[in-house]
């Protein structure tokens, strides 16, 4: 035997040694994920779970035919020739079950069925649906090869063990993620944009909604809903706050105010998880959907992450946007980082797709809440992607980002006359936003806090590249970076094509992002740290080479002026000979200082507490003061303030007045535009009559008029213009029953909107706010009204019915009160009705709505009225185990029956004239006895 030949024969027994003994060592070794992941049936797939002592590295994995990654120790393998050092981090090794196509919570499920049920899945599977055996299919997607099937639990091994069987999951229910709507477009420069962008207002783009129906009679939404044959048959009021975020009109106030406010929506059920058909976006011209929902955390690369990214590679300039989760404190349950709390729990595997939009929340202080998920996804990717204000919930913000990115395919549009791809949206929205944390992208944030304004400046400025790239070329775009540039920010996303379902890397087409300065210097996008341990992935972001994300970002801190290339490689493509790709990319001034929190026209609430926002690269402290007086003076409002720190809290005086900011540094001052504090007006319903409605309200110093509007058709128009407090509206001007007012200003410009009224339910009527009838102790009846408006009321007057007709007990001039009290002495028992009429200086009379009250005086029972007519009448004082008999003179029965009310009638109707007894028995004793005649009909 040759020396060759021996050292190979000695390496082959080394190998089956080490593999004998660690096959060996699983009988030791048994924990819950090799219980359900190894095989026990006899029928093994062809790969191996092995458990090591630690994460042994990508490289390892790799190395050895990576399947997945059930945790950082357990992994199921292709091969497990380990070499010596390897197999000194090994525990264990089992034949691998098929459960590893399967989600861990169907595995989960299916081990606490019993052997005799079944289960209901979601299965991908390969070409023919009339392949798969070992289950009942009972519905087919007609656009995915993906089915709901029925599998008996017995037959689960058959049915998993199918290649056509790709991955199965449990069926799982979606739910919202939000928990109130807590708007303020100042944290993400919305209100800066609308009011420097006034035309961008969504007009002409249908937004889809995926989640249950908005309500389309919404005072913000009217005219806003395109028929959908996908839509929900149920309201939800999460929609309605969704919908409104995005495109409400403010016809109810500033929180109704959206951010596309002329955009239209569309909705479509959401308990279908997987992607709406192509035909439903393209027919209705639908760029952008959104989705506030999520299920629970869910780590791998399934079938919806698969439809969706196939979804969006297809249809290049269709955007989803998905809110994180609101589950970031908790622990992913499987997967790579199984057991790391507070990482990798996106809620739902739609949102592992690499082509979509993840959006996180941030709260009025710029930080995540604990409650927001947080990234990697399941192979390491940067996600959330960006973050947007949602204190209450990711909902939201995932609906903000939705309203932003609609802005944001308007101004493309106008600018270069087509719709942008969903790579090109994201590249813009995720360049221009404001990095918060370390420098660098991280887990919690992704790339930073959204900046609308920044997002369509932009593309106002031209900042944008399309380009293409075929496999192993390279693709150069020349910049001229301005002198005294603090930051240059460049970002590179591509739409990928899908990977199959439980790919242990998503990425199909590897680019690189790199740019190179005029003297040769390179510089390398961020990456993060992707081991898993909590140590790890909290690391800041560093510069290198990224095989994993879609989206790369460069930053360069004081760039050289000059020229320099910005350099787009194809490293690899393992789909097709090309990829397209998009570039946004951005110059900060060293000089830049901008006002964020109040924007050039912001209206403010006097009286309030605000956080002052303004975002600089100056280093230092200053002073921040107001001025309400065109600049004349300037109060201090903090000193010494860092500038770094982009906010602080500002009691805004009680004045309608026009404002400015300045802040002031030893060497400069920054002085924001004007903007208006206005205190809001409350709007009171002084009547609301059939054919007039009397409003009124107080009067704002420094006022010159009212500007009254109302409703007609889907937006708020004026009803007039007025200089007094109270004014009287003809009905026939109203063509919905919604009232608001705001103040102008005696030099002419207007103020804050007030909240909408509903003037219908404010619970005032012609005249009457409230008109009750009570019994007292002393048996007296105290009836009382309260007006809504003293207002040409002369004289309110008490009556009550007497036979037919209603009789003035007494009356009373009015006087400076709203409420006035009658006490009326019936003297006897029975049901006495009263009402309230009204003398108007004009001469015209208004009665208020009749009040009953019944009177027992000494009796527990009285019987009326007597004679009795068709109807008879008992009330009682009390209720008890009372019966009641009416009989004839003979004895003979009428009617008998339980007593369920104080108040009951009888109808007389077809019984004879004559006298007749009422009985009533408690238990068995006769406690009431009356006689009463029955006249003729």
């Amino acid at each position: 035997m040759n020396a060759r030949l021996l050292k190979f024969s000695l390496l082959f027994l080394l190998h089956l040694c080490i593999v004998f003994q660690l096959f060996a060592q699983d009988r030791l070794r048994i924990d819950s994920i090799s219980i359900l992941y190894a095989d026990t049936s006899g029928n093994a797939s062809p790969y191996f779970l092995v458990r090591f002592n630690h994460f042994p590295g990508n490289e390892v994995l790799s190395r050895h035919g990576l399947v997945r990654s059930l945790s950082s120790e357990h992994h199921i393998l292709q091969d497990v020739r380990f070499d010596t050092a390897e197999a000194k981090k090994v525990v264990s090794v089992n034949k691998a079950n098929y459960n590893w196509k399967c989600s861990d919570q169907l595995v989960q499920e299916l081990s606490k069925t019993a052997l005799k049920d079944s289960i209901r899945v979601q299965v991908s599977y390969t070409q023919d649906i009339r392949q798969l055996r070992y289950c009942r299919p009972f519905s087919i997607a007609t656009d995915y090869r993906v089915a709901l099937a029925v599998v008996q639990k017995k037959a689960w091994a058959l049915f998993t063990a199918q290649e056509q069987v790709r991955f199965a999951d449990r069926l799982r229910t979606p739910h919202t993620e939000v928990i109130i709507n807590n708007a303020l477009p100042s944290i993400d420069f919305i209100n800066a944009l609308q009011q420097q962008y006034p035309t961008l207002q969504g007009a002409h783009h249908i937004v889809g909604i995926k989640e249950e129906l908005f309500d389309t009679t919404d005072i913000d939404l009217l005219g806003k809903s395109v028929p959908s044959p996908l839509a929900a048959n149920t309201l939800n009021p999460h929609a309605t706050m969704m919908a409104t975020l995005i495109a409400g009109t403010g016809n109810s106030g500033l929180r109704g105010k959206g951010v596309a406010i002329k955009a239209r929506l569309s909705s479509s059920d959401y308990l279908r998880l997987l992607p709406d058909p192509n035909d439903y976006f393209k027919n209705a011209g639908i760029s952008l959907q959104n989705h506030s929902y999520g299920t629970t955390i869910e780590n791998q690369y399934a079938a919806e992450a698969v439809a969706y990214d196939a979804q969006i590679f297809t249809l290049d300039t269709l955007l989803h946007v998905f809110s994180s989760g609101n589950i970031g404190n908790t622990a992913p349950q499987e997967g790579l980082y199984k057991g790391l709390t507070g990482y990798a729990n996106l809620s739902g595997t739609f949102k592992q797709s690499k082509n979509v939009l993840i959006a996180g929340g941030v709260d009025t202080n710029y930080f995540v809440p604990a409650l927001s998920s947080k990234g990697p996804a399941f192979d390491g990717r940067v996600a959330p992607q960006v973050v947007a204000f949602g204190q209450a919930g990711t909902s939201d913000a995932a609906a903000t980002t939705t309203g932003i990115a609609t802005l944001v395919q308007e101004a493309y549009m106008q600018t270069y006359g087509s719709r942008p791809s969903a790579a090109m949206v994201k590249a813009i929205l995720i360049n221009s936003a404001d990095d918060t944390g370390t420098p660098g992208p991280d887990y919690s944030s992704g790339f930073g806090i959204l900046n609308a304004l920044a997002a369509v400046e932009t593309i106002k400025d031209k900042h944008v590249i399309s380009g293409v790239v075929a496999a192993d070329n390279t693709a150069s775009f020349t910049l001229t970076i301005p002198a005294n540039t603090a930051r240059l920010k460049a970002t590179l996303v591509w739409n990928d094509p899908p990977a199959s379902e439980l790919a242990v890397k998503a990425l199909l087409n590897d680019l690189d992002v790199s740019f190179v300065e005029e003297t040769g210097k390179q510089h390398l996008p961020w990456v993060l740290s992707t081991y898993p341990h909590a140590d790890s992935l909290k690391k800041p972001a560093y510069k290198g080479r990224d095989t994993l994300n879609n989206i790369e970002q460069i930053t360069i801190d004081m760039p050289a002026a000059g020229k320099g290339r910005l350099i787009v490689r194809a490293n690899q493509l393992r789909a097709g000979n090309t990829q397209r790709f998009s570039l946004a990319y951005q110059f900060v001034p060293v000089s830049s200082f901008e006002w964020q929190y109040p924007a050039a026209g912001e209206q403010l609430t006097s009286g309030t507490n605000i956080s002052v926002r303004w975002r600089t690269l100056h280093p230092g402290n200053g002073t921040l003061a107001y001025s309400i007086d065109s600049g004349a003076t300037w109060l201090t409002i903090a000193a010494n303030l860092p500038l770094s720190a982009g906010n602080t809290r500002w009691n805004i005086p009680a004045v309608f007045s026009q404002g400015l900011l300045r802040i002031t540094t030893a060497d400069t001052s920054w002085i924001s535009p004007p903007f208006n504090i206005s205190p809001p007006v409350a709007i009171n319903i002084g009547f609301n009559c059939p054919d007039t409605l009397l409003v009124y309200w107080r009067g704002v110093q420094n006022a010159r008029a009212y500007d009254v509007q109302t409703v007609t058709g889907q937006t708020l128009s004026r009803l007039t213009l007025t200089s007094d407090t109270i004014l009287s509206i003809p009905k026939t001007q109203l063509h919905a029953p919604f009232i608001t007012i705001r103040p102008v200003h005696k030099d002419g410009w207007t103020g804050m909107q007030s909240s909408t009224y509903n003037y219908e339910q404010q619970g005032v009527s012609c005249f009457f706010r409230q008109v009750l009838a009570d019994v007292m102790e002393d048996n007296s009846v105290d009836i009382s009204v309260v007006l809504s408006s003293l207002l040409r009321i002369k004289k309110v007057y008490w009556e009550r019915l007497q036979g037919n007709d209603f009789v003035t007990l007494s009356s009373q001039d009015i006087g400076l009160e709203d409420t006035y009290i009658f006490k009326d002495i019936p003297g006897r028992s029975g049901i006495f009705y009263y009402r309230v009429k009204l003398e108007l200086t004009d001469g015209r009379i208004i009665y208020s709505d009749i009040q009953s009250v019944q009177l027992l005086i000494n009796q527990d029972f009285h019987l009326f009225p007597v004679p009795a007519g068709q109807e008879l009448t008992l009330i009682s004082n009390r209720l008890g185990d009372f019966r009641l008999r009416i009989t004839d003179m003979t004895g003979r029965t009428i009617f008998a029956g339980p007593l369920t009310s104080v108040r009951q009638t009888y109808s007389l109707k077809g019984i004879a004239p004559g006298v007749y007894l009422c009985v009533i028995y408690e238990g068995a004793q006769k406690i009431f006895v009356k006689r009463f005649i029955k006249a003729g009909d």
